[in-house]
This record gives C-alpha cells, sequence and structure tokens, in this order.
C-alpha cells in the first residue's frame, strides 16, 4: 500500500479511508441498475452511497512553496483535507492531470475548471509574480473546493491518491495505477452510479436544437463574464491605489504635524502659536486615523480579488469548459461517422469479393506480422464503433439528463457565495471603520452625533448640485 499521512496522524481510524491500492481498485459490480427520474435524485443517491466509505470532504490550498533546480523551478502548494487531516504537497501539472484523468472517466460531466498555464493581460498591466501566484492559489483552491463537492468523484481512487499519498516517487506510480479511463470498465462505486445516471437520461426529439441554443446562451453569457471580470480587476487596482494615496496623505499630515510642533517653539519664533498644543493634537490624531484607514483599506482588494475577482474568473473558465466539452462531443461524433464510414467500406468490399479471409487492401498487419484478414478487420472495427457510439450516446445523456441544468444552478451557487462573502467582508470593514472614527471623536471631545447631522446636510447639498451644469 502506498503511504499515507504519517505526520500529522490521521484523526480517529473510523474517519480513514483506505489509502489507494497500486493495483486496480476493488472490484464490483458494473451496475446497481438503477433508474432515476431526475438528476438530482441520481445524486443524492450517490452521495448517500459514497458517504458509506468516505466523509464530506474540505479541502484547502495555501502556502506556495518554490522548489527545484535553477533549470526546472515551479511552485507546490500545501493540500489539506480535513476531516483525515492529509497533507501534501502538489504542483499545477498534477492538478492538470487529476483533471483530464476525471473527464475522460466520467464521459460528459462538467468537472470544475483550472485556471489557465500562461496569464493573460486584461489590458491593466501585467501583476506581479506573486500576485499570479495567489491567484493561482485561490482558483486551484476552488477548483478542489467544487470538485470534492461531487459525489461521484468523491471517492474516486485518483481523487484519493491526489489526496493522501505524499511521496512523490509513490504518487507517480498512485497516478499509473489508478488512471483507468474507460468509464465501461471501471468499477469504483463514483463510476457505476454514474452510469446508472445515464443510462436514466434520455435524450430529447429537438436535442440537437436545445444544444444550438444553449450554445448561444455560453456565446451572451462569456461575453459578460469578460466586462465583469476586467471591470473587477480595474476595481482592485483602483483600491491598491486607493491605499496607496492614503498612505501618502499620513506622511503629509506628520510633516505638517512637526511643522506645527516648530511653530510653538519660544526659542525659534518671535511669536510662538498659543494655538500649538491642540493643533499638534489635532494632527496628530488625524494621523493616526489616516493610518489605521489605510489598514483597512489594504483589506479591499483582498477581498475584491480573493471573492468577487475569483468567482468571475471561476464562472467565465466554467463556461470555456462547457464549451470544449461540447466540442469533444462534436470531434467523437466526426470520429465515430469516419470509423462507421471505414467499417462500411470494408463490408462492402467483403460483399463485392466474396472472400472475408482476404488481407485487407489497407495493409494494416497483426501483432504477429501477417496480413489482417478482411473478416478480422471487420469484427475488430465493429467493436471500435461499438465503443464510440456508446461514448457519444453516454456524452448526449450527461448534457440533457443533469449537466446543462446544473451547470445552471452552479451558476447562481457560485454568485451567491461570492455576494455573500463579499457582503460579510464588507460588513466586517464597515464595523472596523466605526470603530476607527468612533475613536476620533472621543480623543478629540467632540458629539458624534452632532457632527453627523452636519455631515448630513454638507453632503446633502451636494447632492442637490451633483445634475446640474456649470454654466460658467
Amino acid at each position: 500500500l502506498f503511504t499515507v499521512m504519517s505526520s500529522p496522524p490521521p484523526v480517529a481510524e473510523v474517519n480513514v479511508p483506505p489509502p489507494p491500492a497500486p493495483s486496480a481498485p476493488p472490484r464490483t459490480p458494473n451496475s446497481s441498475s438503477k433508474k432515476y427520474a431526475t438528476w438530482k435524485e441520481a445524486w443524492d443517491d450517490a452521495r448517500a452511497v459514497v458517504a458509506v466509505d468516505i466523509a464530506v470532504l474540505q479541502t484547502t490550498v495555501s502556502e506556495p512553496q518554490q522548489t527545484g533546480s535553477y533549470m526546472s523551478k515551479h511552485i507546490t502548494y500545501l493540500i489539506r483535507t480535513e476531516p483525515y487531516t492529509y497533507l501534501v504537497r502538489r504542483r499545477y501539472t498534477d492538478f492538470v492531470w487529476l483533471r483530464d484523468v476525471l473527464q475522460k472517466r466520467y464521459i460528459g460531466m462538467l468537472l470544475p475548471s483550472l485556471p489557465p498555464k500562461a496569464y493573460q493581460s486584461t489590458g491593466s498591466g501585467s501583476p506581479s509574480t506573486s500576485g499570479l501566484v495567489k491567484h493561482r492559489m485561490r482558483m486551484l483552491g476552488i477548483f478542489l473546493e467544487n470538485l470534492v463537492q461531487i459525489p461521484y468523484v468523491r471517492g474516486d481512487p485518483s481523487v484519493l491518491a491526489f489526496l493522501s499519498v505524499q511521496n512523490e516517487t509513490e504518487f507517480e506510480s498512485a497516478k499509473t495505477a489508478t488512471a483507468i479511463p474507460d468509464l465501461f470498465s471501471d468499477t469504483s462505486a463514483g463510476a457505476i452510479k454514474w452510469r446508472d445516471a445515464l443510462r436514466s437520461a434520455t435524450i430529447p426529439h429537438n436535442g440537437q436544437r436545445v444544444l444550438m441554443d444553449f450554445i448561444h446562451q455560453l456565446e451572451y453569457l462569456e461575453g459578460h463574464l469578460k466586462k465583469l471580470v476586467a471591470s473587477t480587476k480595474l476595481l482592485s487596482e483602483r483600491a491598491t491605489a486607493k491605499r496607496a494615496s492614503m498612505d501618502a496623505l499620513s506622511s503629509v499630515f506628520s510633516e505638517w504635524g512637526k511643522t506645527e510642533a516648530e511653530f510653538a517653539q519660544v526659542n525659534k519664533f518671535e511669536y510662538p502659536n498659543k494655538a500649538g498644543p491642540e493643533m499638534i493634537k489635532l494632527l496628530q490624531c488625524s494621523q493616526d486615523k489616516l493610518q489605521g484607514w489605510s489598514k483597512i483599506l489594504s483589506f479591499e482588494p483582498t477581498i475584491i480579488e480573493s471573492v468577487v475577482y475569483a468567482a468571475l474568473c471561476f464562472l467565465q473558465q466554467q463556461v470555456e469548459a462547457f464549451k470544449s466539452l461540447i466540442k469533444i462531443r462534436d470531434a467523437a461524433i466526426r470520429d465515430l461517422e469516419r470509423s462507421d464510414k471505414a467499417l462500411n467500406a470494408k463490408k462492402a468490399e467483403k460483399e463485392v469479393s466474396g472472400d472475408g479471409d482476404k488481407p485487407v487492401s489497407s495493409g494494416v498487419f497483426s501483432f504477429g506480422g501477417s496480413s489482417e484478414s478482411l473478416n478480422d478487420a471487420i469484427a475488430r472495427e465493429e467493436q471500435e464503433v461499438r465503443g464510440k457510439r456508446r461514448g457519444v450516446e453516454a456524452m448526449a445523456r450527461a448534457l440533457f439528463f443533469s449537466e446543462i441544468d446544473r451547470f445552471n444552478e452552479n451558476r447562481v451557487e457560485q454568485m451567491q457565495a461570492a455576494m455573500a462573502c463579499l457582503a460579510a467582508s464588507e460588513l466586517m470593514v464597515g464595523k472596523k471603520n466605526a470603530k476607527l472614527f468612533a475613536a476620533f471623536f472621543g480623543s478629540m471631545g467632540l458629539d458624534s452625533g452632532e457632527w453627523s447631522e452636519k455631515a448630513k446636510a454638507v453632503l446633502s447639498v451636494q447632492e442637490q448640485v451633483e445634475d446640474l451644469q456649470f454654466d460658467g
């Protein structure tokens, strides 16, 4: 067995799933023969089945670390999985491997998307290396958070190997041992339940028109999300600039305070400022509040980028992932048509010649070195066509059974979570601001209620003239 977590120790044994084995997963029936009325019913059943062996997982991606030699440096990220306290380090290419394996295995399923390998400028300048690492780390975290919520893949051998196997050599072996690309030969519980779900699906008679309509929706959605991503990035940059401006303002207040302190010295001026002590106190208090405000403002870029910008990037990537899923289906259809055409050509050749034992005209050879007969070629290609047709049908069933509806529901969930997190973050920032500026009134002995009314009066007058045009 592969080594799984020697330090820190795992929680109680009842919570620890078995480590992934170097051989194929244990064999179980290829199907439970269950039929489902809706995709949500299928997902609930998959959750119940997987929960018998694997608890609900929570993952975090943190602590980026650069490793490797000068010519092959790369960044790894620490992945913690609860409730099993798994701790492993993975690089970006490991995430790519995991998603590729799962995409081939769970045919037609829309998996969470990964951030792109290369940075593409939004037109507002290139971010720092640390900024790119932070953004990628956040997006990898979103990928894993969403992945382990899919019941079919939560107990998948490749997923468990990714999350639990620490030793790099053993992890490379686990990659090979668990990478079963064929859904129809996979005997893991999740794969069986996914086959049951697909078997429950029906393809509507107007399926192609429905799919074309949905593609048009994706195009519109992608256009909006591109603009939103660019606008949110700009908002983050302006928030960073505002914080820098606040630091500069605080610095000027500090210089002003030093000057006022000199004005109050009797040995420097024949008529020193008698109100100097009050002015110095006011400037010192003002500078303290500006410094506190600057510290609070430092949270804004993080809130915008980690919450709103990341959510919008993920949604944009999911649109691209769904379009890619449809392209994979279209390519599979074209490949099936080519194979079907080649098979029909061989059958026609056999019918004309009446000799199925003759070598195929294409010159294909068997592994033994002899020419493949026409009968053998037809039998082989019939099996290939059946496999390809089964894959194409599985993709179509997945799209219409669950993935289009699930994509739309997930969009609602993602944006709701992002806006709720934004609202909660801004409430916390607001409380910090309120506490900071309330202290100003106490320090200066001022009535906050009185000055609130005066501020309202000033601001209301400003609002009245906002719509007016200056007439010179």
